[in-house]
């Protein structure tokens, strides 16, 4: 299995987990895989609920497709498709996981003093896959954060 982190706009999310589709600006292929899983980090930028937040896994359920359709809300204000280039996807896991929480155990952020570095672009984590450990502390977090609602 493969773990892939990929930031998006909070207001994403919706789209991600109610239309099962992700897309970014990127063919993204040569990274992210059918059957691979990616983890939803919510960046701070423009955020008023889930910022600096990772919200969910998914499993990658297609190849990478284009796709001018706009879906996401940038692109229906704009009537153009941005995010063009999409999988399908359909959650794990979702929940409310704070990157502060679990900072200190995980081990793909590897200087904590540069946190921002390993959660920008796509995939993040320098386009490193995330260990599968780091995965299982993410997925424990959300589950976590599920028992609190």
């Amino acid at each position: 299995m493969t773990y892939w982190l990929v930031p998006i706009q909070e207001d994403m999310w919706d789209v991600i987990r109610d239309k099962g589709i992700y897309g970014y600006k990127e063919n993204l292929e040569e990274f992210i895989k059918e059957g691979d899983y990616i983890i939803i980090y919510v960046s701070k930028y423009y955020a008023k609920r889930y910022g600096g937040k990772i919200v969910g896994i998914v499993k990658v359920l297609s190849n990478w497709y284009e796709d001018q359709t706009p879906i996401y809300p940038e692109e229906t204000v704009r009537n153009k498709g941005i995010y063009i280039y999409r999988v399908k996807v359909e959650p794990v896991v979702i929940g409310e996981c704070d990157m502060k929480k679990i900072l200190d155990k995980i081990r793909f952020i590897e200087d904590k003093g540069q946190i921002a570095k390993y959660l920008r672009n796509a995939p993040a984590n320098l386009k490193r896959p995330i260990p599968e450990s780091d995965a299982k502390i993410v997925e424990e977090c959300l589950k976590e954060s599920l028992l609190n609602i």
